[in-house]
């Protein structure tokens, strides 16, 4: 079992990015699979349009929720050093994959 945080276990790393990186989770009581999105809160304040950002998305995400193409948001976490995105887990690859497969598909 990974790292706990609140009612989810993060296990491997599923990607990472310029502000952080996105774990495979488990709700411990319900064993739903979410992914997890992990930025260090120092990043919020090195660079103060990400917040704006984050913002922007969860609530393009909330207003989206019932689209079935569409990933849902489902909770936010904060610890001391990191704030938790939770997010409906997608077992297809990443998004940059799939448009590579699709460009090379003739």
């Amino acid at each position: 079992m990974g790292k706990i945080i609140e009612n989810y276990s993060l296990q491997e790393i599923l990607g990472e990015g310029v502000y952080g990186k996105v774990y495979k989770g488990i709700h411990i009581r319900t064993k739903q699979e979410v992914a997890v999105k992990v930025i260090k809160a120092d990043k919020f304040r090195e660079i103060p349009k990400l917040e704006e950002c984050t913002v922007t998305e969860i609530n393009t995400l909330s207003s989206m929720e019932h689209n079935p193409h569409i990933v849902r948001y489902l909770d936010m976490l904060k610890t001391v050093n990191n704030f938790y995105f939770v997010y409906e887990y997608c077992n297809g690859g990443t998004l940059e994959k799939l448009m590579q497969q699709y460009r090379a598909t003739p």
